[in-house]
């Protein structure tokens, strides 16, 4: 019989416990005092564009800087929420960021515990938890949650691309990839640094493999 199996056992208890604690606390971090300033105007700006039936959004965000990705997303979700200047509208508006914020942060723990193991892991999930920047943006109706949320989502589908045998799961994890890729391009036009990083480390990689 195996005596660290009980040592074991409970550190992996243990550090459930801390990353459901440490997302707990993400969520409660971002959550308050959500919606507690007026927006300011590219917030403003994302607010009344999501309020344009989605030619006119598109039309406008032809001659703007940022592609219309995330304001199609924000129209879609004005039309489930339907923020009122009497009805939250600042709260309402700046949800999303705030879940993709979240995702940020487990996608952070999920590519520790990849490279560096569960114990580095917690440390990046709990310092990107209370990390004022993280909480900053994780509050603003802008893009910019969904941008990095998607990047490591490209990051994390290109790492199981490269882990998987067969071919049917190599096709899944770069649909997955090239999916998310697009999007964030869509979301975001800065997004086009990150997916050149990316592939410069899948290029690496192929040619590791080949010699």
């Amino acid at each position: 019989m195996n005596d660290n199996a009980p040592l074991s056992t409970l550190q992996s208890t243990r550090s459930r416990a801390l990353l459901l604690i440490g997302l707990l606390v993400a969520f409660a971090l971002r959550l308050y005092h959500l919606g507690g300033e007026s927006l300011w105007y590219d917030e403003t700006v994302s607010a009344v564009l999501a309020e344009q039936s989605p030619a006119v959004l598109i039309a406008h965000t032809a001659r703007d800087i940022h592609p219309p990705g995330y304001y199609l997303l924000l129209h879609g979700w004005q039309r489930l929420s339907h923020p009122t200047l009497v009805h939250g509208l600042e709260f309402l508006y700046a949800w999303p960021s705030l879940w993709f914020g979240i995702v940020i942060v487990a996608l952070l723990y999920a590519l520790g515990r990849r490279f560096y193991g569960s114990k580095t892991a917690l440390i990046a999930l709990w310092l990107a938890a209370i990390n004022p920047f993280h909480l900053w943006y994780g509050q603003e109706v802008r893009m910019y949650t969904l941008g990095a949320s998607l990047g490591l989502l490209c990051w994390w589908a290109l790492l199981k691309f490269f882990e998987q045998k067969q071919w049917r799961a190599q096709i899944l994890w770069l649909f997955i990839y090239a999916l998310c890729g697009a999007e964030g391009l869509y979301s975001l036009y800065y997004f086009l640094f990150t997916l050149a990083a990316l592939n410069l480390i899948a290029l690496s990689l192929f040619w590791r493999r080949r010699h």
